[in-house]
């Protein structure tokens, strides 16, 4: 009886030492893989030490008063806001409940982004990205996405969609609050009903970028429904923006799209833009001497190649992407950028000290750059860019590379 007592207690107390682990250490592992920023993004003038104010004054040098162009920010929306003229039917996922790692991927991101409050997501995380633009100390244009959802082969949506959904008109309405500060892309799945009236109505309403996702929405670039929405596209002068490389499906697996899909759309008539997937697939560097085939085959000739550098900044990325990019100053005309927020929000999205260490900036550059993060993560990411060069040289991307408008 003694030995179930001392063992109850041992359990009793084991249990009570992991819960105050967690309560002292969750929050520890929020800040380094979530929100590791600190102050708010208006704090920057009086905040920043020095060496990070000149970091920012450097890199809007050589603008001359153009704006930054971002081609990279996502919309989180759980269809909390509406305007006055519809109901906006955005959503983060399907039904049934998300798996541990997915639930904990949106938390960091959430955190990471300014939600703190679930059932105020979409107000919170829309607030705090217009701040950190509004605290740039130059003009600044965020293009935001809608997400289409996913459309079966006789143009039904799934009754469960896989991913999240962001609306059009969700997002054409955030535009117009903030004019100045944002411009609307859509997202318009070739399958879906009506899909090409879609279109041209956008393309009337003066949208020209369509977004698509060709693995997560499940899309045949060189399909019948594609190539019947790239006729209305070239009509109207859209431009397809659309990820290429190694792409995750719904699941997480894995799936390769190679640049070559690209040419039903070029052939019709269709600017494109290029975001990367992964570089790598089953037998080493695949993406970018596809791409650079791609660019040397179509890259002089109309309609228009353009590349988004969002995202580039993250895990292997600089090694297998940015590099190469960097090695090819002959497609810098191409090359558009992208911040990649919200991901780039996280912490832990972008390691200063392996960009040190394989010489894409400086070493003296980690401190003052994380304290920029520390104040503005959206500022932060391009002011990192901005610093990236070609290591062992000082060749870097020119300033068109960050205000081109296409």
């Amino acid at each position: 009886m003694r030995r179930r007592t001392a063992g109850a207690i041992v359990l009793v107390v084991a249990a009570l030492v992991l819960v105050l682990l967690f309560v002292l250490l969750w929050p520890r592992w929020l800040a380094r893989h979530g929100a590791g920023w600190t102050h708010a993004p208006e704090d920057a003038a009086w905040v920043l030490p020095e060496a990070s104010q000149r970091l920012i004054k450097q890199a809007f040098a050589g603008l001359h008063d153009h704006a930054v162009v971002d081609h990279g920010v996502g919309i989180i929306s759980r269809g909390q806001l509406s305007g006055p003229d519809f109901s906006n039917d955005s959503h983060e996922r399907g039904h049934g409940v998300p798996a541990v790692s997915t639930w904990l991927r949106q938390l960091l991101r959430d955190r990471a982004a300014g939600i703190r409050n679930a059932k105020t997501a979409d107000a919170e995380y829309i607030s705090r990205l217009l701040r950190q633009i509004r605290a740039m100390p130059g003009p600044y244009r965020a293009e935001i996405s809608g997400r289409a959802g996913v459309f079966g082969p006789h143009g039904a949506p799934l009754d469960d969609q896989p991913a999240p959904v962001v609306s059009n008109r969700y997002v054409a309405w955030l535009a117009k609050q903030a004019p100045k500060a944002l411009t609307a892309e859509v997202s318009i799945h070739p399958r879906q009903p009506n899909a090409e009236a879609a279109l041209t109505r956008w393309a009337k309403a003066g949208v020209q970028d369509v977004r698509w996702w060709p693995v997560a929405q499940q899309i045949d670039l060189d399909g019948a429904a594609a190539k019947a929405a790239y006729k209305v596209m070239a009509a109207h002068h859209m431009r397809l923006d659309v990820a290429v490389g190694q792409l995750q499906r719904a699941d997480h697996d894995p799936a390769w799209v190679a640049p070559a899909r690209l040419k039903a759309a070029l052939d019709a008539g269709v600017p494109v833009r290029i975001r990367l997937g992964g570089a790598t697939g089953a037998h080493g560097q695949q993406l970018m001497p596809a791409l650079f085939a791609l660019l040397r085959h179509h890259g002089d000739a109309k309609p228009a190649i353009t590349i988004s550098l969002a995202g580039l900044l993250s895990g292997d990325r600089p090694d297998t992407e940015l590099e190469p990019l960097l090695q090819h100053p002959q497609f810098f005309s191409h090359l558009r950028y992208g911040s990649d927020y919200p991901a780039v929000a996280r912490a832990d999205a972008i390691d200063l000290q392996s960009l040190a260490r394989s010489g894409f900036i400086a070493k003296t550059d980690v401190a003052p750059l994380k304290s920029i993060y520390d104040v503005n993560p959206l500022l932060f990411a391009w002011v990192v860019m901005r610093r990236v060069h070609l290591p062992y040289t000082t060749l870097h991307f020119p300033a068109a590379v960050f205000t081109a408008k296409d």
